[in-house]
Order: structure tokens, then C-alpha cells, then sequence
């Protein structure tokens, strides 16, 4: 186990996630695009924002992928280089 799947691991049991709630590599993959697309600060913000938009999802029992969404925009923002 890596020291950041150790991280994940620690992280959900502190925060009363069930094991394996924090999908490492969707997280990393929308950070990454959001940085590159949009602006590095994008990266924590866009995590964020799908994390409280899955929330309220979940607490509503709607089943949308926020994390899908927001790579999609990501992927579509305009290139201004």
C-alpha cells in the first residue's frame, strides 16, 4: 500500500467514510484536468465542489455522477493559450 492509499484509508475512518468511499483515482483525474484546462487553483476547488454536490446528491437519493459532470466541463473549457 502506498503512503497515499494509507492516507485514503486514514482519512475515511476519521471522517466516518465507509472503506473504499474515495475513489483516488477519479479525484486525481478530475484535480488533474480542472489544473490543467482551467488554472492549478481550479484542481481543490472543482474537488470540492464534487464532493458537496455528491453529498447533497446522496442525500436526496438522486444518483448524479458530479464528478463526471465537472470533467466533462473541464474537458470542454476553453484552451486561452
Amino acid at each position: 500500500m502506498t503512503d497515499l492509499q494509507t492516507w485514503i484509508s486514514a482519512l475515511e475512518t476519521e471522517l466516518g467514510l465507509e472503506p473504499g468511499t474515495i475513489d483516488m483515482n477519479t479525484v486525481l483525474d478530475l484535480a488533474r484536468d480542472a489544473a490543467h484546462a482551467v488554472a492549478r487553483p481550479a484542481a481543490p476547488l472543482t474537488a470540492y465542489a464534487v464532493g458537496y454536490a455528491t453529498g447533497l446528491a446522496a442525500a436526496t437519493g438522486d444518483t448524479t455522477d458530479a464528478a463526471r459532470k465537472a470533467l466533462a466541463l473541464a474537458n470542454r473549457w476553453p484552451d486561452d493559450g
